[in-house]
């Protein structure tokens, strides 16, 4: 293809110089052409009257005053009186030739006092440029002379001019061929590199990067093609993450629940094979499988929660709250949890007016599944900080802890649906691995962002915006 490319790019580029040469050449020949036969004239035009005025002093005679003429002047004079006839001829035997009365030239120089014309010569056998001027001796005319050149000389200076044209030319062409050819394939160079870029991305191969630096057309589809094949990787890749996300999330939704749900079959078939009778375990076993089922019902109570804010902004109870209040409300119900595991918390709050337009309940659930998750995974006699500031525009909480941290590998799937870190732990801790996703989804429905960041054994800060209104 790019041999057909860059072909067709030269072939158009010769044919437009050939072209040009033809078209040059004929305009060039036209214009010398004119104005080689006006130089003619205008010499034989001066010449003419010239000779008129030498003879004047002599009689109107002869063969060889015609021939004296054309010698001094380098042209073929003709004496011809005031009738017509030939009474000498510098190339011709004078008695031979016929009556000159009704040559167009000496018509005009009788009427007109100059005359001339172009024609073909009979005698010579080529085209002549004529000139007639009058021959007048005191105020009367006395007869006509009348000059010529062959228009030979004309075709041959442009015959010579012809072939210099032509060299010319053809020297323009072939320096034209090896410039065109250099300037085609930089035009089809990038070209045939962008097809072979397409046809890789039509492979799924999006690695390849078009290096066209040019601000042209071009350039434009260079890079064009470069953000395409980028956006095109960056969605493969977060088609490639989602499946992966999908399969796990599949996965880990099938083992949360085949969990609970094998241990609740076994202790059944336990109490069905006659447990029932012993009244103490029996009492233990429903006791265990109450757990497991509350268990699962946890589980599909936050399903349907993160699936619900899935839907939409429209599933949000937007009011007006005072989140300084909310966050003590939300502080003074893990009193307990804090106390068992003798943990110490302190809050902050930078600001004057913490009203704010929100979800309140979710925005609770928020702030309870953070600091549990903080309460949870930070080890006895922990400390967890708590700061509210007031911006401009928003709130920023940060939410601290010494606790176990989280290895710099997970955090990028942290908020998934189901991702552990510590799997046993979690399930251990009595999480259902959703409590973040949700966390994040309640956020970014309000318009607010999150981040986190943390560091193995030393403790993680989440930090999040919630826009005032």
């Amino acid at each position: 293809m790019k041999s057909r490319i860059i072909w067709r790019f030269l072939g158009a580029y010769i044919v437009l110089i050939i072209l040009a040469v033809f078209i040059l050449n004929f305009f060039v020949s036209a214009k010398l052409q004119d104005y080689y036969e006006t130089k003619i004239t205008d010499k034989l035009k001066t010449n003419s009257f010239l000779a008129a005025d030498l003879l004047t002093g002599f009689p109107l005679a002869s063969e060889e005053r015609a021939k004296d003429l054309a010698d001094k002047l380098n042209t073929r004079v003709t004496i011809i009186d005031k009738d017509g006839r030939v009474l000498g001829d510098s190339e011709k035997n004078w008695r031979s030739m016929e009556d000159h009365s009704n040559r167009p030239e000496i018509i005009e120089a009788i009427r007109l006092g100059y005359g001339e014309s172009t024609r073909f010569s009979d005698t010579l056998g080529f085209n002549m440029k004529y000139v007639a001027a009058p021959i007048i001796i005191d105020d009367n005319l006395f007869g006509i002379v009348r000059l010529a050149l062959p228009l030979s000389e004309i075709q041959s200076e442009l015959r010579v001019i012809y072939r210099v044209v032509l060299l010319g030319g053809i020297i323009s062409i072939l320096i034209a061929f090896v410039i065109g050819y250099f300037i085609s394939r930089g035009i089809t160079r990038p070209i045939t590199q962008m097809t072979d870029i397409a046809e890789s991305i039509s492979r799924g191969d999006f690695s390849k990067k078009a290096s066209v630096k040019s601000k042209n057309e071009l350039g434009i589809l260079a890079r064009s093609l470069n953000k395409m094949a980028d956006e095109l990787q960056s969605q493969l890749e977060s088609l490639k993450k989602l499946n992966t996300v999908r399969t796990d999330f599949v996965a880990n939704v099938s083992h949360e629940l085949k969990t609970p749900l094998t241990s609740i079959k076994g202790f059944i078939e336990t109490l069905e094979d006659g447990a029932l009778d012993d009244k103490e375990n029996a009492q233990k076993f429903i006791g265990i499988i109450k757990k497991h089922t509350e268990r699962i019902s946890s589980i599909i109570d936050d399903l349907l929660s993160l699936s619900e804010l899935e839907l939409g902004k429209d599933r949000l109870n937007r009011q007006s709250f005072d989140l300084k209040k909310l966050v003590d409300e939300i502080l003074l119900g893990f009193g307990h949890a804090l106390s068992a595991k003798r943990h110490s918390i302190e809050t902050s709050y930078n600001g004057k007016d913490f009203n704010i337009t929100a979800d309140r309940e979710k925005t609770e659930e928020v702030f309870v599944n953070l600091i549990d998750n903080a309460i949870k995974y930070t080890n006895s006699n922990g400390k967890i900080l708590v700061n509210l500031s007031e911006n401009e525009d928003d709130f920023l909480i940060e939410i601290k802890d010494n606790g176990i941290g989280i290895p710099k590998e997970h955090l990028d799937r942290i908020f998934e649906r189901f991702y552990r870190v510590d799997k046993a732990r979690s399930r251990q801790l009595g999480g259902t691995g959703l409590g973040l996703a949700i966390v994040k989804h309640i956020i970014l429905l309000n318009n607010g962002a999150i981040d986190i960041d943390s560091e193995l054994n030393k403790g993680t800060r989440i930090s999040f915006s919630l826009p005032k209104a």
